[in-house]
């Protein structure tokens, strides 16, 4: 059942009973019936939509969005509804024509879907996009090709990419890639001995490769900006309060020309720092939980006795080391 020939005579029976249920996405199809029954709320749409509209600097209607890896297409379908133009890209045929089915219910004319592997995503097959959605498909790809997908995406992309994905809290492979080193873990997407057919039914796993190279988020934060992205953050609000996983952050890279510091030379001339991988994250002196008998000594020890003790503390790491402002010890040791 192709896009030219699935009209709207095509009936939802008839296509679940052809490529099965719906899995994830629930689309009002008008009528008080939606793809997905009961109908559920989807946090991460509301998100995604919100983001590009604080962000993205046009109106939706203006805006050319592209849908990686599109599911059952429930994001280009809300933005193909305030008037985007919307390319959504899928492997799968089963994700597809649930996709389809619903753009000609709704007649989106103006959204179109394709079968493809998004690892062949390039600015001369699609052209380019406003807004590029990475939602729940870099974690499915494996070294290079997931570094080589971050690539064309900054390709097509002319500014803003959302990328919702699960991230690595551990660093235990690295990969080499373009003479950097990436960190993560490898995540098994299919069972050893997986036959193509198996592969290809696993809706919400990769479509070919046995595993996944998930990155830290120190590495991937490097990644966007080794591509070329000016920035990057990572978003919070909407809430999502059915997304129960700390590893699963929603992110939105910008695409624009590095600033000219013009009030400091050196800070301009400074090459951008990377963010460092298997250090601890550090916090505030004031936030770190200390016992009754430090608490007594900072208490009750003159500063002249606490001066002596703290390089002693700082050489065998009971303390970190020594930020405070030179005119701040300057104040403290007026005789230095």
């Amino acid at each position: 059942m192709s896009e030219s020939n699935l009209n709207e005579s095509v009936s939802i029976d008839r296509v679940v009973e052809r490529y099965g249920e719906w899995t994830a996405m629930s689309i009002y199809l008008g009528n008080d019936k939606y793809t997905l029954m009961p109908p559920q709320v989807d946090y991460r749409l509301r998100r995604l939509v919100q983001i590009t509209s604080d962000l993205v600097g046009k109106s939706l209607d203006q805006l050319r969005v592209l849908d990686l890896a599109c599911l059952e297409g429930h994001y280009g379908i809300e933005f193909a509804q305030h008037g985007a133009e919307v390319v959504g890209i899928e492997i799968r045929e089963a994700n597809l024509e649930k996709a389809r089915f619903v753009k000609h219910h709704l007649n989106l004319n103006n959204l179109h879907f394709y079968q493809d592997d998004v690892r062949n995503l390039s600015k001369e097959k699609y052209g380019s996009f406003d807004v590029v959605i990475c939602s729940g498909i870099l974690y499915h790809l494996q070294p290079p090709d997931v570094f080589e997908f971050v690539k064309n995406i900054y390709k097509v992309c002319d500014r803003l990419v959302l990328f919702d994905t699960f991230i690595s809290i551990r660093d235990d492979k690295s990969v080499e890639f373009e003479g950097k080193t990436y960190w993560g873990l490898d995540y098994w997407e299919h069972a050893e001995g997986a036959t193509e057919e198996d592969k290809k039914r696993d809706l919400w796993a990769s479509i070919n490769n046995v595993s996944s190279f998930w990155m830290t988020e120190p590495s991937l934060c490097n990644l966007i900006a080794s591509v070329g992205f000016t920035s990057f953050y990572e978003c919070h609000i909407p809430v999502m309060p059915n997304n129960y996983h700390s590893d699963r952050k929603t992110y939105v890279a910008i695409k624009s020309q590095p600033v000219r510091v013009l009030s400091s030379p050196i800070t301009n001339q400074s090459p951008q720092a990377e963010i460092p991988e298997h250090e601890p994250k550090k916090v505030h002196s004031a936030q770190i939980k200390r016992g009754p008998i430090f608490r007594f000594v900072k208490r009750t020890f003159p500063q002249p006795v606490k001066n002596i003790i703290k390089p002693v503390l700082r050489a065998v790491r009971f303390l970190e080391p020594d930020n405070t402002p030179k005119f701040l010890n300057k104040q403290a040791n007026p005789s230095k």
